[in-house]
């Protein structure tokens, strides 16, 4: 088998016909290695939920800024998390009507010796055309901000946002 000889440099060649020594060895041929670097400039979060901006009365009295989507969730804090993502220990403040047995079994109420039943369906209040002006099992009951007892309308919180209405019961008087 015959071996083609790398190309040398006349001046090797020639000493090596004239015995002048073996020719130089032959040099390893480079290895070119290729490195591509990515530099991250900014992070680009992913866009927030879209919804538009509401504002719901809780149970407390406290109006709790949110945003509600096109499908009808509610989207909380600053990252707008769908609220039935957070589980179940955490919810808004303050105790509501809507899984309370005396509410579901529309019992009436009292407040100051008169009450009150159901009255129409649950229906979105805020805050600011409401005061609390007593409770009913731990749960804050409301009233219009210019009512003046004995109040003819209190309402319920049902859940964030949403009342029932109850009326007095006209000449029903507890002792």
């Amino acid at each position: 088998m015959s071996r083609a000889l790398p190309a040398l440099p006349a001046a090797a060649l020639l000493l090596a016909a004239c015995g002048g020594g073996a020719p130089p060895p032959t040099p390893e041929p480079e290895t070119i290695v290729r490195v591509d670097t990515v530099v991250v400039t900014r992070e680009v979060e992913p866009p927030l939920p879209e919804g538009r901006a509401a504002a719901l009365c809780l149970a407390s009295g406290q109006t709790a800024e949110v945003r509600i989507s096109a499908a009808g969730d509610t989207l909380v804090g600053p990252r707008r998390v769908r609220l039935g993502e957070l589980g179940p220990g955490i919810g808004f403040v303050g105790n509501y009507a809507a899984d309370e047995a005396w509410f579901i079994a529309d019992e009436p109420l009292t407040l100051e010796r008169r009450r009150y039943s159901k009255f129409g369906q649950p229906e979105s209040r805020g805050c600011g055309a409401m005061k609390i002006v007593g409770d009913f099992n731990g749960v804050n009951l409301f009233t219009e901000i210019a009512a003046s007892s004995p109040f003819t309308t209190v309402y319920v919180p049902v859940r964030p946002g949403i009342f029932q209405p109850y009326r007095a019961n006209v000449g029903q008087v507890r002792g």
